[in-house]
């Protein structure tokens, strides 16, 4: 067996960040009936930047971890003596990524909406919250492309015999006008059910994409040790 390859190890490496960007934040009921009342509400402003610190944490992770596979395969790609056809649709799906992370992948950036939201006494804070919501669902759909697109390659490649899938949780396909409309008729009540959905949701998530990950790695590091294979023989 060789050694691994750089390629290899980098996406081993942003599939083992998830220990220190994948986390659970602290229970919501703690947080909502306790700790934001003995903090006079400091703790609220924590919370809220936290949930944004996520997201952008979760959005780098993702970002290289695409780049890492797509290099991964196109590695084992050109040294299995593989072209053309496999390349460019790996050139694509790279164009892809990198189109929807300038696009609907935005950083929130978690610091300067905390500050904003001060200035504007909370408008911006909403904004924040609609980009976060939108963003939750919106990855799922890039990861769902993403995987059939390399299952593509990778079964042309013998990577794999069956695809790799991910299939997105329905769940946090929510509405930001809807959940304001139901909190402002409500007088505020519905914003309780809101806000435990603003700070579970991506948990929710996070299973089937740990799943897809594994599953990717599992098959990288197959197809660098098995005999015959490209990357076992550079």
């Amino acid at each position: 067996m060789g050694q691994p390859l750089p390629a290899v190890q980098k996406v081993d490496r942003y599939v083992h960040e998830r220990r220190a960007t994948d986390q659970r934040l602290v229970d919501w009921a703690i947080y909502m009936f306790l700790l934001s009342w003995v903090t006079l509400g400091i703790y609220t402003v924590v919370v809220f930047y936290r949930r944004l610190k996520r997201t952008d944490l979760f959005r780098d992770r993702r970002y290289h971890y695409y780049g890492a596979v797509i290099e991964a395969t196109r590695q084992y790609a050109e040294q299995s003596g593989r072209d053309g056809e496999d390349m460019k649709q790996l050139d694509d799906l790279r164009r892809y990524v990198k189109e929807r992370f300038e696009d609907e992948h935005r950083p929130v950036n978690a610091g300067l909406s905390v500050f904003l939201s001060f200035i504007t006494l909370g408008i911006y804070g909403l904004y924040a919250y609609y980009r976060t919501m939108r963003f939750w669902w919106e990855i799922q759909l890039t990861e769902e492309d993403f995987t059939d697109s390399l299952s593509d390659v990778w079964l042309r490649l013998g990577i794999v015999q069956y695809r790799v899938t991910y299939e997105p949780v329905p769940d946090l396909r929510r509405g930001f006008g809807t959940h304001l409309l139901l909190t402002i008729v409500t007088l505020g009540i519905y914003g309780f059910v809101w806000d435990y959905q603003l700070h579970t949701d991506p948990e929710k998530m996070y299973p089937e994409v740990h799943s897809t990950e594994d599953t990717v790695l599992t098959a990288l590091r197959h197809a660098e040790t098995a005999p015959h294979s490209g990357l076992a023989a550079a």
